[in-house]
């Protein structure tokens, strides 16, 4: 076979193995997938969309005229006058209620503005679900990466402990650092315990939101520095649009609106009825016709109640207003100059603490394994460069978490293309 041949075989070969690992690549998990998916399968998504829907059918239903009434009566007194006997339809009417006032106005705008309230309320509710979504994805990727710490601990300890075995066994070693090097050890071999306990418990609320298995998610992706705020984010500008106060305004609008129906109520019903009458004239029966005005007499009840009801409703629709912007407010202003401290906070943690005890650190392991540093330097410096980086875990998770609560109280989704 010649050589070109045969290389190109093998690189096919290589190709076709690598197709797996490359299609099991590009179902890894991201942040954007996670809670995409996550909505498309949440039960609370689908709930949204019922409670909008029902209220499309309030609605509709608060712009019908209310339906007239049919009246038809029969008795034998037409009978009985002209001799005939038996029963027979002595009298008909329709009447309908003529709502003049405008309540019927008034309680269709006020349900299109409940329905709007609704549509806010489900946008905003999203927003908390892409929240809670995204929180068990940071909360995987810091278990991982945790995890992966603890078992770099480990290895630290063991490697340290093949080294004190080598001095022990040149004499150079006492019974109390070897015994400080066993509970070294064994408190590792406890981190990794734990450890991976916790990514156990994350991976598992992670696949419940995604409702998945939790050997279905694969391998975390890194745990990286969230972004900054974005540009874009300025509390006047955003709070405005948020839909939770757009949900919050139209409650407001409809009970305004409820307070101009409660006040329509409370003047007259008026009736229109229409009739058809048999009666017997000079023996003969004859039909008669005729129209007639009714008009409640509002003696008793003027709606007043429901009046100071709806208005009482009203300003507190309008507090609520006041204080969700307000806080949202607050929300932007504070996330905004808290994600920025947070992300200095790390980058100078990195620079300053870091890279330091990590230098420290393997300075300190070749003077042990050369006899020039004592047990307590190692284990110090040890401990230093892994609470370093156990710090450097916490601020990433704080930078996430700041970062998800500015994005949704500025009124942004987690992910673009749900907005």
């Amino acid at each position: 076979m010649p050589y070109s041949v045969f290389a190109w075989s093998v690189a096919g070969l290589i190709g076709l193995l690598c197709i797996p690992a490359a299609l099991a690549d590009s179902g890894r998990w991201t942040l954007d997938r996670a809670v995409t998916h996550g909505l498309s399968v949440a039960p609370e998504a689908e709930a949204f969309e019922h409670r909008i829907d029902a209220q499309r059918g309030a609605r509709d239903q608060a712009g019908r005229w209310p339906n007239p009434t049919l009246e038809a009566e029969a008795s034998d007194q037409l009978g009985i006058e002209d001799g005939r006997g038996g029963y027979s339809l002595s009298a008909i009417a329709v009447t309908q209620p003529l709502p003049l006032w405008g309540q019927i106005g008034h309680r269709r705008d006020a349900a299109a503005a409940r329905l709007a309230a609704t549509e806010g309320r489900a946008h905003a509710e999203r927003l908390e679900l892409e929240g809670h979504i995204g929180a068990a994805f940071h909360a995987w990727q810091q278990a991982e990466t945790g995890l992966d710490l603890a078992r770099e601990r480990l290895e630290e300890a063991q490697r340290l402990e093949r080294i004190a075995r080598l001095r022990q066994e040149r004499g150079d070693l006492s019974e109390r650092e070897r015994l400080r090097i066993d509970l070294f050890r064994s408190e590792a071999v406890r981190q990794l315990e734990a450890a991976e306990g916790a990514r156990t418990e994350a991976r598992a609320t992670l696949a419940a939101w995604l409702d998945r298995r939790p050997t279905e998610l694969g391998t975390a992706p890194a745990f990286d520095d969230p972004p900054p705020a974005p540009a874009r984010i300025e509390p006047q500008a955003v709070v405005d649009q948020h839909p939770a106060l757009r949900a919050a305004s139209e409650q407001q609008q409809a009970a305004q609106l409820e307070i101009a129906r409660a006040r329509a109520e409370g003047r007259p019903d008026i009736g229109i009825r229409l009739f058809q009458e048999r009666d017997v004239i000079d023996g003969r029966r004859e039909t008669s016709t005729g129209v007639a005005l009714q008009l409640e007499l509002p003696l008793w009840d003027r709606n007043q109640g429901r009046v100071r009801e709806s208005v009482a409703n009203h300003y507190t629709r309008q507090t609520e207003v006041r204080a969700l912007r307000r806080d949202l407010t607050r929300q932007v202003e504070v996330g905004r100059v808290h994600l920025a401290h947070l992300l200095d906070e790390l980058d100078r943690h990195r620079n300053q603490t870091l890279v330091p005890a990590r230098r420290v650190r393997d300075l300190t392991y070749r003077g042990y394994e050369s006899g020039e540093a004592s047990l307590l330097e190692v284990l110090e410096a040890y401990n230093t460069h892994f609470n370093a980086i156990e710090q450097e875990q916490d601020l990433l998770a704080q930078g996430w978490a700041e970062w998800r609560e500015l994005r949704i109280a500025a009124g942004l989704g987690l992910v673009e293309d749900t907005q």
